[in-house]
């Protein structure tokens, strides 16, 4: 079946890569859509899309078998309490082509990659679940984190402070920018970590 999804894609998660040339102003509309279509992938469809600074707001029909994908995500976090890690990310990666824009199979993948240190991979699925669901206060935290490690400070300040316009009272996120000095990275990432504990994972 098909869905409407509104997404949110940001400068600061595509410096370095194809999308960072629209965000510069250096495609014409053509090659914008077709950059576009090239990173959603053939199950969407573009319907509108509109650059607002550093947000490039795009709206697409996805198709997708939505609840097959949600119980697969299901399975897979079963198979991670029972340390069956391999297995899980087979069963994610499925729920993913059923579902390419599921904001739970790209959280859980993030997730699982962030906690064997394959921050690379987990950035990726991270970011791609931010752009579904731009809110995600767990996403969020945890992008800062990465951020912390690959000594990203101004994109760590960045997902910190989105923590705050979404959640004023976050004293994690407030009392982390508030500290968000060289010295400081590795006590800011223990107190993201803490906030980023995935509900019975």
């Amino acid at each position: 079946m098909k869905r409407r999804v509104a997404l949110e894609i940001h400068r600061e998660d595509h410096k370095i890569d194809a999308l960072g040339r629209i965000f510069l102003g250096a495609t014409e509309r053509d090659e914008t859509l077709s950059l576009l279509r090239g990173y959603l992938g053939p199950q969407a469809t573009l319907r509108h899309v509109e650059l607002d600074d550093a947000v490039l707001r795009v709206e697409a029909d996805v198709r997708e078998f939505a609840e097959e994908s949600r119980n697969l995500v299901t399975m897979a976090r079963e198979m991670l309490r029972a340390g069956r890690v391999k297995a899980a990310l087979g069963q994610l990666q499925e729920a993913l082509r059923l579902a390419p824009l599921s904001a739970e199979a790209l959280k859980t993948l993030g997730r699982v990659h962030y906690r064997h240190r394959e921050r690379e991979m987990a950035k990726r699925y991270l970011t791609r679940a931010r752009e579904v669901v731009p809110a995600d206060l767990e996403v969020l935290r945890l992008l800062a984190e990465i951020a912390l490690h690959e000594d990203r400070r101004l994109a760590a300040r960045e997902y910190l402070e989105q923590v705050l316009v979404v959640n004023p009272n976050d004293r994690r996120a407030r009392t982390a920018l508030a500290r968000l000095q060289p010295e400081d990275a590795e006590h800011i990432r223990a107190a993201l970590r803490r906030r980023a504990e995935p509900e019975g994972e």
